[in-house]
């Protein structure tokens, strides 16, 4: 009995004063915020936990099948609370407006301290640039016009090509973001 209190209370301990960087996905990466109204649930959870908890989210991204968010977290016991507030609070509001096509919304999170400044750069950067890497924007200039990404913020911090650079460091991109196919590249290929 001990040895499983010892081990329950290592899974459930969240140091204070960490940066956090946690993601979830929908179960089988099923598309449940392909629409702008529903990636807008998951923003207004995140509005939520901010307020509620007074946490400083510095960066975040809202994808068709998971969504990526990190911020500090002063108390560790609240990580607990926030997410509850995320899965419970978003499954909520989505059953309330939309059908689901499975009895489970959600397959996997991690939570993934933040333990030096190289990792929180590159943490950022991965955030920034998830739309791109996924294909759900296909350059860097709809991204910054996406208000499901943190990157128009960090541009307006960093500037843009220390925020692009930084992106290009921790995602394949090319220069003119993803989505451009190039007609005669494609008519080279032998089927």
């Amino acid at each position: 009995m001990a040895k499983q209190l010892a081990k329950f209370q290592r899974q459930n301990f969240w140091e204070d004063d960490t940066i956090y960087f946690l993601t979830d996905s929908t179960f089988i990466h099923y598309p449940y915020f392909s629409k702008d109204e529903q990636k807008e649930i998951i923003l207004d959870q995140l509005r939520n936990i901010k307020q509620k908890f007074n946490i400083k989210i510095s960066d975040f991204s809202i994808a068709i099948n998971h969504y990526h968010v990190k911020f500090y977290l002063e108390n560790g016991l609240d990580m607990l609370k926030i997410k509850q507030q995320l899965r419970g609070g978003i499954s909520y509001q989505y059953r309330k407006r939309y059908q689901v096509p499975y009895k489970e919304m959600w397959q996997s999170r991690r939570i993934i301290p933040v333990v030096s400044e190289e990792v929180n750069w590159k943490i950022s950067g991965y955030i920034a640039g998830n739309l791109l890497k996924h294909k759900e924007v296909g350059t860097f200039e709809k991204l910054k016009n996406n208000r499901f990404s943190s990157y128009s913020f960090m541009v307006g911090k960093y500037g843009e090509n220390e925020i692009n650079s930084l992106i290009r460091g921790v995602i394949d991109v090319n220069e003119d973001g993803f989505g451009n196919v190039d007609i005669e590249k494609l008519s080279e290929i032998k089927f």
